[in-house]
């Protein structure tokens, strides 16, 4: 599977400027908007990114022949800088088409047009693109060392050094495992959370504890850990081995935190897997009643 990685300004939607003006994504975004800024809008049904180059991108690293003018199939991850430093996963493209000049866009959406937006690189069925929550951004990706991306925003990873990276981010897209870091063991009632460490990652302090607290709460109140949005019991699905089973969501986003915030029981919610998607793929976040609303 032929892989690009793609450095941009960091935003939260990627979907128009307007009070998401991207950050840190290198001199031009001083003082000119990104043409990144539209990245995931979806234009019926398709989304067409773009990626400041210094030159052509090198189709041929990824699988195109010669005279073609863009490479198919090709997995796009795009990166790039939170404020707190290094260069994290945004979000990806899968089976996308990756194209060596611009493109002029035939079909426009109010979105680019707003943003002036009217050529890309990249292009992808909305459908196999993903942007990641702010708040689950959490793979970090080495810069400036061997096998590493360096100083250029496109990198084809085909160094040895970068395999164990790249493995590492192909597994995460394909277990669509996000919220693999939501632990689930005891502990007391009130923990800190939210104190974010930036140094060899980004995966947020959750305190462990009142997870479970939370869980043996629920069970012992209901006798069950249903989902509050659907009332999916993992037990009564899966049997034995959904057991005791649930996610837990944060109600207040710990990414909205500034430094320590004190979580309570209350503060929690258990819900099954799809959705705690749901509810972290709207911004601003969905309340649990706003969700369920919609599903009824």
């Amino acid at each position: 599977m032929a892989i690009l990685f793609c450095n941009v300004g960091w935003m939260e939607n990627y979907n128009g400027a307007k009070g998401d003006i991207p950050k840190r994504g290198g001199a031009f975004n001083d003082h000119s908007i990104g043409h990144e800024v539209c990245n995931f809008t979806n234009v019926d049904g398709k989304v067409f990114g773009y990626v400041r180059s210094s030159g052509k991108i090198d189709i041929k690293k990824l699988g195109a022949g010669k005279g073609d003018e863009f490479a198919d199939g090709v997995t796009v991850i795009w990166t790039a800088g939170p404020e707190s430093g290094g260069t994290v996963v945004v979000g990806w493209y899968k089976n996308a088409q990756v194209y060596k000049e611009p493109q002029k866009l035939v079909k426009v959406s109010n979105s680019h047009k707003e943003n002036k937006l009217n050529f890309y690189l990249i292009e992808a069925n909305f459908i196999d693109a993903y942007l990641i929550p702010v708040n689950e951004r959490n793979i970090l990706v080495p810069r400036a060392v061997k096998g590493g991306i360096g100083q250029s925003n496109v990198w084809y990873a085909q160094a040895p050094e970068a395999r164990d990276l790249v493995s590492r981010i192909e597994e995460y897209i394909e277990s669509n495992n996000f919220f693999q870091d939501l632990p689930d063991v005891d502990e007391e009632i009130i923990g800190h959370e939210g104190n974010p460490r930036f140094k060899t990652h980004l995966i947020r302090e959750r305190n462990k504890k009142i997870i479970r607290e939370k869980k043996n709460k629920v069970f012992k109140q209901f006798g069950a850990l249903v989902c509050e949005v659907c009332d999916f019991d993992f037990k009564e699905s899966y049997g034995v081995i959904g057991e005791n089973f649930c996610e837990i969501h944060h109600l207040i986003p710990l990414n909205k935190a500034d430094g320590l915030i004190e979580t309570k029981l209350d503060d929690l919610a258990v819900v099954c897997s799809n959705c705690h998607r749901m509810l972290h793929r709207h911004n601003p976040m969905l309340k649990i009643e706003e969700l369920r609303a919609l599903i009824s």
